[in-house]
């Protein structure tokens, strides 16, 4: 009896010590229960905005009181949802566009902030905003020259929204800018290479053969670079090669091998290798010249390159 009568009075006390426990344990699973309902609606809207308005979530099994399912709630917990990224990009997006506007704020008032231009340009492209970054570009290109980087990075995304002949006549203009800002053999090497495309339309060879002879005047000569231009100018040359036009690709393998340039060596071979005829002897002595020359000049353009 005393026994039974300890028990039952110790239950009462065991009962009245549990219950805050039983109370704070309460409060964590209603605030989980909360947190599972947000992540429920996060995941429906993400579903909603991928899949679109023909998607039921009532008929997917996804409501509300799915965030009440505790198996669901314990896989959700570990595992990153489609909402939180979806906040995670909203949150980066509101950054830059806060960046954006200080950005041209401070333009407002300093145009001449280089590095303002170069920032602005980076995030604009960044967000998508085409019309804003090319509008930002023709500022910047206004005011400075660009560099080869910012250059071809322009010539690039204008490409690759080019359409028809008017866009092509667009991206052509942008490359005379281009080249006006810097000796620069490579963006002279995507211009050839970019009028190549515009062949068939009307005065389309004339046009390639201009430019390719035109950045043989402007950079032929540079010593590291120069051979990319003369090697694109022949292999299109060979391309469209015809019985007349032998004799074309003779004269830019002799006009090269006239010039000191890297590699000189390879092209002489892959002319030997090439021509049906025997290589005139004024021409072997004209790349022995050269040949001799850039012997010379080697030590002073690998000490630029090391600098």
């Amino acid at each position: 009896m005393a026994t039974a009568a300890a028990t039952s009075v110790s239950e009462p006390e065991a009962e009245s010590k549990a219950a805050p426990k039983a109370e704070g344990e309460e409060d964590e699973v209603k605030a989980a229960r909360t947190r599972r309902k947000v992540l429920s609606r996060a995941v429906t809207a993400a579903t909603y905005k991928t899949i679109g308005p023909e998607w039921d979530p009532q008929e997917e099994g996804v409501s509300e009181s799915d965030g009440d399912d505790e198996e669901y709630g314990m896989a959700s917990s570990g595992e990153s949802s489609p909402g939180e990224y979806e906040w995670e990009y909203d949150e980066e997006e509101e950054k830059n566009q806060i960046e954006i506007e200080r950005l041209e704020e401070q333009l407002s008032i300093n145009i001449y902030d280089y590095n303002c231009h170069v920032d602005l340009i980076r995030l604009l492209r960044l967000e998508g905003e085409l019309t804003k970054v090319r509008m930002a570009r023709q500022k910047m290109s206004e005011i400075f020259p660009l560099t080869e980087e910012l250059w071809l990075e322009w010539l690039h995304d204008e490409i690759s929204m080019a359409q028809d002949g008017l866009d092509r006549e667009h991206v052509y203009s942008l490359f005379e800018k281009a080249v006006k800002d810097y000796i620069c053999p490579n963006i002279w090497l995507e211009y050839g290479q970019y009028s190549v495309g515009g062949i068939g339309q009307k005065g389309g060879l004339e046009k390639v053969r201009s430019v390719f002879e035109r950045a043989l005047s402007s950079v032929g000569l540079h010593m590291t670079k120069g051979l990319a231009i003369w090697e694109a100018y022949r292999e299109f040359e060979s391309a469209i090669v015809e019985a007349a036009r032998l004799e074309k690709v003779h004269s830019l393998f002799r006009r090269q091998l006239a010039i000191p340039l890297y590699d000189m060596e390879a092209t002489f071979a892959e002319y030997e290798e090439w021509s049906e005829d025997p290589i005139p002897e004024s021409v072997i002595q004209n790349y022995n010249k050269a040949l001799q020359q850039l012997e010379k000049y080697k030590p002073y353009e690998e000490a630029l390159v090391k600098k």
